[in-house]
């Protein structure tokens, strides 16, 4: 229960943070962005991606942007794909006339064997990012599908405030069925509203590698991801704080509802534990002490939810209700934290 009450104390931080900061920052921005022209810059999207069979789906929703082709192209980084339904689907897409400029490098092609086996992500990125000539570039991942006003929505940010370097914004799941998805939804959210509030009061925790756009020049500048290259450290927090460190006021997290991505979420139990299993073992390689705090507050209170819905369960299954009542007190005070956040956010 301790657990779920640092929780409280630290939700109420962000709720102290989210509407003061909210308001002030969509007043400057209705006066900045009065009368001025809109100038779209130019934007590669860049995946690393490995073994993903619904990549076509993917560069399908990229292609039908609602955005100036000529402005735009598709980076694919086939990090060591091995699985034949997946390379079948990079072969087709190669293959393909798309309405945007689209070229797929592959990793086996520029680096070793023995790299197949290691997370190469960053150093993906890092090489698609290389192969660009755009002004920004847009990170998401192989198995999202982007709103067709995606990169308006987060280029309305670099509309607001030309010196922005960077743009954060949030992700919501592609089926909404079920009881998992409904409950990752509310914690994504929940954690949406932790990246944006945090980066407002000046002490940016969390960034989403799936929708994620920076100047390229800045990419650069910061030299990626060095020296985390080989780490399976998070590749988007690691860019964020490197950002902030030198740009602290040009990072802009966008809250417009085209701005979403849709991916993947877990629907049961044992996927969602294994992801969040995943996040929490990231993070003692995180570059910053407060990061590795926040995530581990997160998991161990995802680890006190998980237990006291077992116990929920075991409870009701041996008809045995002296332990459902503080469990589901305990489940309902941090459902109910993410409700308004949610709510008021």
């Amino acid at each position: 229960m301790g657990v779920v009450i640092a929780y409280c104390f630290f939700a109420m931080w962000l709720f102290w943070h989210w509407p003061i900061r909210l308001a002030k920052k969509e007043g400057q921005a209705a006066e900045i962005m009065k009368d001025k022209p809109y100038k779209l810059p130019t934007i590669d999207i860049v995946l690393s991606v490995r073994n993903e069979p619904l990549l076509e789906r993917t560069i399908d929703s990229l292609a039908q942007q609602d955005y100036p082709a000529d402005h735009l192209g598709v980076i694919i980084v086939d990090d060591f794909t091995n699985d034949e339904r997946s390379l079948s689907v990079l072969n087709q897409i190669e293959q393909k006339e798309w309405p945007i400029a689209l070229q797929i490098i592959r990793l086996h092609h520029k680096l070793s064997a023995s790299y197949a086996n290691l997370p190469n992500k960053k150093r993906a990125l890092t090489m698609g990012a290389k192969a660009s000539k755009a002004s920004f570039l847009a990170f998401t991942d192989g198995d999202c599908i982007a709103q067709p006003s995606w990169l308006k929505g987060l280029t309305r940010e670099i509309n607001r405030n030309n010196q922005c370097k960077m743009v954060l914004a949030g992700i919501k799941p592609i089926d909404q069925g079920g009881f998992v998805r409904h409950f990752a939804m509310m914690e994504q959210a929940a954690l949406t509203i932790l990246s944006g509030t945090s980066l407002m009061a000046g002490l940016p925790l969390m960034a989403n590698g799936a929708n994620l756009l920076i100047s390229r020049q800045v990419f650069e500048e910061i030299k990626a991801y060095y020296p985390w290259e080989g780490k399976p450290s998070g590749d988007d927090i690691i860019l964020l704080r490197k950002v902030h460190g030198k740009y602290p006021n040009d990072i802009a997290f966008c809250f417009h509802p085209n701005a979403i991505m849709k991916t993947q979420f877990p629907s049961d139990l044992p996927t969602f534990w294994n992801q969040r299993r995943r996040w929490a073992s990231k993070t003692f390689t995180m570059p910053s002490k407060q990061i590795t705090a926040v995530m581990m507050l997160m998991f161990f209170t995802q680890l006190f939810v998980a237990l006291f819905l077992g116990v929920i369960g075991i409870s009701l299954y041996n008809q045995d209700l002296k332990y459902v009542g503080i469990t589901c007190i305990g489940v309902f005070i941090k459902t109910l934290v993410d409700g308004i956040l949610i709510f008021y956010g």
